[in-house]
């Protein structure tokens, strides 16, 4: 119960500050600006950069803010000496720090869904005009990759990795998919994807017809079209549920028509994806886990706090939330010396041949950035723009992994915090 008085006394107090409506009022006219940033020509290219700057930009705005509130708001109360009333009661200093944690949380929670809700409210109304071929960003798709990728036939030359066949059927690029169906689903609807290169000897074209088929791996069940495909933009094309359900294998051919058209193929440039979720399910897991991540720093600000002062306190947050985006760079800060055994192509000359002096330091630097990696919060395990920008289902298991993080680190650190806080003396 004292925990909830604290947190619900910490929560009226961080509304009332005037930096939270500056930096929300600031987040709002970006989500409003954000689709008259200029952007490529790609039909769903402002739905994805609204989603880059609602999540990298007005996302580190609210980061901004929850830091100066939450490792402000103890060193603060030191301060003005109001923390002794509390002190002065029967309240353990643990609860009182997990009271200032959940109150923060719930601010970071009341800041994130209304600005989450304008900006899927905004994206649904621009998203309602575009084709249904480029809605693929606004599903919730799990991919499956081609397990077989082979060329029935001949095929006309191979460069750089790609495959190209010439029209007429002298070969067919064909593509084997398995295990679509563990478990079947009348609500699940299955799609394939093409993402091929496309020539023409006819002259500059803007697309050229290729037949395409699907059909049960097993049974023979599908069917075989005509279909356009155009120069540079993905087909789309819907697979009939019975066709996958029957075996749970498909398989799936295209050639081109003309004998002057060529397509270039890879294994990855056909892709299956099943569709069972839409993007706002996707979208709502991709707020818990940036709630999560609010949360984790909220942890740490409010440790920092129990011991610093409110500046470097400050300073502390952000220094850890920037270290905590670039582990990779901190784990591969040494490569660049440790790696003078690598072939001269491998790096710049003057990388090659290290000095003595330079091999030392990487022994000395290395096992302390490895533990530096280590204990720093890894927040690119938060990173969900990736998935909703390929229309990619986040699954339960991702959203799984970053609680179990989360928790542990939290666990740390509140453990940590309530060591600090109830050692430290008040005069």
């Amino acid at each position: 119960m004292v925990i909830f008085i604290i947190a619900h006394h910490t929560f009226r107090e961080a509304i009332r500050k005037k930096i939270l409506y500056v930096l929300m009022g600031l987040g709002i006219l970006i989500i409003i600006a954000a689709p008259f940033f200029p952007t490529i020509d790609e039909p769903d290219a402002r739905v994805k950069m609204m989603l880059v700057v609602f999540f990298q930009v007005v996302m580190l705005l609210c980061v901004v803010g929850v830091i100066l509130l939450s490792a402000t708001s103890l060193p603060y109360e030191i301060e003005d000496r109001t923390i002794y009333g509390v002190l002065s009661k029967p309240v353990s200093r643990l609860k009182i720090v997990i009271g200032k944690i959940i109150g923060f949380a719930l601010l970071s929670a009341l800041i994130i869904v209304i600005l989450s809700l304008l900006n899927v409210a905004y994206i649904k109304q621009i998203a309602s005009g575009l084709p249904e071929s480029c809605r693929g960003v606004l599903k919730a798709r799990d991919e499956f990759k081609a397990l077989r990728f082979y060329i029935q036939g001949k095929s006309h030359h191979t460069s750089e990795g790609i495959v190209w066949i010439k029209g007429g059927r002298d070969g067919v690029a064909f593509w084997s998919f398995s295990d679509l169906c563990k478990t079947p689903n009348n609500k699940t609807s299955f799609e394939v994807e093409f993402d091929l290169k496309v020539e023409s000897g006819r002259g500059f074209v803007g697309s050229i017809p290729v037949v395409v088929g699907i059909e049960d791996a097993f049974q023979g069940l599908g069917k075989t079209e005509v279909l356009s495909l155009m120069v540079d933009e993905p087909l789309t094309l819907k697979i009939d549920p019975e066709v996958v359900q029957k075996s749970g294998s498909v398989n799936i051919t295209v050639f081109p028509i003309h004998e002057a058209d060529y397509i270039g193929v890879t294994q990855k440039d056909v892709r299956l994806f099943s569709v069972q979720k839409g993007f706002i399910y996707n979208y709502a897991k991709a707020i818990v886990i940036t709630f999560l991540k609010f949360l984790l720093i909220v942890i740490i600000a409010v440790m920092g706090s129990t011991y610093l002062s409110a500046p470097v306190s400050i300073a502390a947050a952000f220094v850890v939330f920037l270290c905590g985006h670039i582990l990779d760079f901190i784990k591969d800060f040494s490569l660049l010396i440790h790696r003078y055994d690598v072939p001269g192509h491998a790096l710049p000359t003057v990388l090659r041949k290290p000095s003595i002096l330079l091999i030392y330091v990487d022994y000395i630097i290395k096992k302390p950035l490895e533990w530096f990696s280590v204990i720093m919060p890894d927040f690119k395990r938060f990173d969900t723009l990736k998935f909703l920008l390929k229309g990619i289902n986040i699954p339960l298991e991702t959203i799984g992994a970053v609680f179990a993080y989360t928790t542990i680190y939290a666990g740390i650190c509140i453990f940590i915090s309530s060591i600090i806080f109830k050692k430290r003396e008040f005069l």
